[in-house]
């Protein structure tokens, strides 16, 4: 009894593998036998890009029996499959150059015969092409099957591709050269010849594709092993298990039925989300973390603050790529529709081109954030206002480019929109004068360096402080606090008065009045120490503290007027006024801020007054002398002015 178990149960083990291990039978393929005559015909005078070694088509001659065809068959599945496992093909099929070319050759002739009406001789290129095309699509399939092993596609990849090609061979309509082949084989002509060739060629090539690609879609683990991961489990496997759980199934099919999903997708698709969510929450901010730390290694501030930066330019962009995942992945449970999901696609597709612009865009920006501050301190010449100018436009670039994708997702024509705008590129030049006139005005600021931001410039109608440069207009705050917007055209042409372009000097300038009472000695000497107070004070701009480096080389125009650097003192008697004798006071303060020029001036004032009660003087004030003569002495002199008349 134990013995009989033992042999039974063996026999439940072999037996299966016995089944296995039985070869496949076989039938002998379609073929047309070449007849000797057919065989030693003519040369074609298309090119031959066939090599023995890539050669898959089954020749058989009229004297061949089937076993011999049989045995052919089951050398050439091996030597496919073969070639298939040790990715041969990647190697031996580099032809498509050269098909292309007798594609074109080909194409040409034919339309050349027709014209002159020969028709056989269009015939047999059009096999001749059948020919090609057939075994160009043959061996690109071959290929893509080695690819896609590489790439660890699922199977219906692999059923899809050959089925695809199973479709392209079944659509090869060789009954409308039958006739021609079976009056042409017995015609003794060069043209009739190849002719013939070429429909056994192509026919026996067509029967011998689809005899090796229907073997390779019903026996797929010979050359790729079957993989539950890649094959089955996958998100429909996922709603199928779902919906099988007694008690939903029923559920399912109503929603189904009636709402076009079913239990199992609902589950799927807030999986999906609650899954997303998570990785959202918890991994990305961990993810973003570690790159930062991979592409800036160096522990020190402004390293942090480079990884603090890079974190916040690809966070925000990763975590809307998920969303916009986790909604594509939805969209193809939940949809059935194909045009629908056809429909959405380009939009989806066009979103993650632009959360991928917004990564470029972000990381650009902050680069400039993090870089830009040590570019200015090493390059002075460079401005900042340009740094944001071009970053403007590199933004508006990258804009434009998200729409040209999205253009050509929807299948509209970017070549045929560039035409029309050559066409219509008048219209548009002049509906866009002023925006054109604007930006060319930008231009015109930033190359001439007229101001920069922050600066205090006055002009015929507004002055304040410059907020921004913008591709069309400037913003200036005014001292009373108020936004102006110019559009730059209007400013690039007016006369600009910049009060911030000065390094050294801001100018006090006054004239000080002492009375006559005063002397001459006293009023001298306080002109000396005027001077001698200007030319020691601190923030007084003079020689000795004023420092201009001199070259050798020519000069177009002063430094000190390039700069800005003012550092004149004057201090003389000036005039004899009606009240007065003044003292012209001319210097610069050190400093060209508003504030500290005032703290500047005042101490001066000070020191003035202080320097006036030292050397016995006194400011005068304006007065005005009014001399009252007698009524009398009036008379008498206008006596005298008649007599003299007289």
């Amino acid at each position: 009894m134990l013995n009989q178990k033992y042999y039974l149960f063996l026999l439940s083990i072999i037996f299966p593998i016995l089944l296995v291990a039985q070869n496949t039978e076989l039938e002998p393929v379609k073929l047309i036998k070449k007849d000797e005559q057919t065989i030693t015909s003519t040369q074609e005078e298309t090119p031959s890009n066939e090599t023995t070694e890539a050669n898959q088509t089954l020749e058989v001659s009229a004297s061949d029996d089937i076993d011999k065809q049989l045995e052919q068959q089951n050398k050439l599945l091996d030597e496919v499959v073969q070639n298939i496992n040790s990715e041969k093909y990647l190697e031996i099929y580099n032809n498509t150059k050269k098909y292309n070319e007798d594609i074109n050759f080909l194409t040409n002739r034919i339309n050349i015969n027709k014209k002159l009406n020969n028709t056989l001789a269009v015939k047999r290129d059009e096999l001749k092409l059948i020919y090609i095309k057939e075994k160009l699509n043959y061996e690109n399939t071959l290929k893509s099957i080695i690819i896609a092993k590489q790439e660890y596609k699922d199977k219906k990849y692999f059923i899809d591709l050959l089925n695809k090609n199973l479709d392209s061979l079944s659509q090869v309509n060789f009954e409308e050269y039958k006739v021609l082949y079976e009056s042409e084989k017995k015609v003794d002509n060069r043209i009739s010849n190849q002719f013939v060739e070429n429909y056994i060629d192509a026919y026996n090539q067509t029967n011998t594709q689809q005899f090796v690609l229907t073997y390779l879609l019903e026996n797929m683990s010979v050359y790729r092993p079957t993989n539950f991961i890649i094959d089955e489990f996958n998100l429909q496997y996922l709603v199928d298990k779902i919906d099988s759980v007694k008690g939903v199934s029923f559920v399912s099919k109503l929603t189904s039925y009636y709402l076009k999903f079913s239990i199992g997708e609902i589950v799927v698709v807030l999986f999906i989300i609650v899954f997303f969510r998570f990785l959202n929450k918890y991994i990305i901010s961990l993810l973003a973390n570690f790159i930062s730390r991979v592409f800036v290694k160096v522990k020190d501030e402004d390293s942090e603050s480079i990884r603090q930066y890079l974190r916040m330019s690809i966070d925000s962009p990763l975590k809307y790529a998920l969303y916009t995942l986790s909604i594509h992945i939805s969209v193809f449970i939940l949809v059935k529709d194909e045009e629908l999901i056809n429909t959405l696609l380009p939009w989806i597709n066009t979103v993650y081109i632009a959360i991928l612009t917004w990564a470029i865009y972000a990381i650009i920006n902050n680069s400039i954030n993090i870089y830009a501050h040590t570019l200015l301190e090493k390059y002075p010449n460079v401005r900042k206002e340009m740094i944001v100018f071009l970053l403007r436009i590199v933004k508006i670039i990258l804009i434009m480019l998200v729409l040209l994708f999205l253009l050509s997702q929807l299948g509209i024509d970017i070549k045929a929109i560039a035409a029309s705008l050559g066409v219509g590129g008048i219209a548009v030049a002049l509906a866009s004068k002023d925006t054109l006139a604007n930006f060319f005005g930008s231009l015109n600021i930033m190359t001439d360096n007229s101001f920069s931001q922050g600066d205090w410039i006055k002009t015929p109608d507004i002055e304040g402080t410059v907020v921004d440069i913008r591709m069309r207009t400037t913003r200036i705050r005014t001292f009373d606090n108020a936004m102006i917007t110019i559009p730059n055209s209007q400013l690039a042409n007016s006369h600009i008065m910049n009060w911030s372009k000065r390094v050294v000097g801001r100018r006090i300038k006054m004239s000080l009045g002492i009375t006559y009472e005063s002397k001459m000695s006293d009023i001298k000497n306080l002109k000396e120490d005027i001077l001698d107070m200007l030319k020691n004070h601190p923030d007084i701009a003079t020689d000795f503290n004023t420092h201009i480096t001199r070259t050798k080389a020519f000069e177009v125009a002063k430094k000190e007027d390039l700069k800005g650097i003012k550092n004149t003192l004057l201090v003389y008697i000036d005039e004899f006024a009606g009240s007065s004798i003044n003292i012209l006071i001319y210097c610069f303060s050190k400093s060209p801020a508003w504030e500290e020029w005032l703290i500047t001036k005042e101490d001066v004032l000070i020191k003035i007054a202080q320097l006036v009660e030292k050397n016995n003087c006194e400011f005068a004030y304006p007065t005005q002398a009014i001399a009252i003569k007698n009524p009398l002495e009036i008379a008498s002199m206008q006596e005298q002015k008649i007599s003299k008349e007289i």
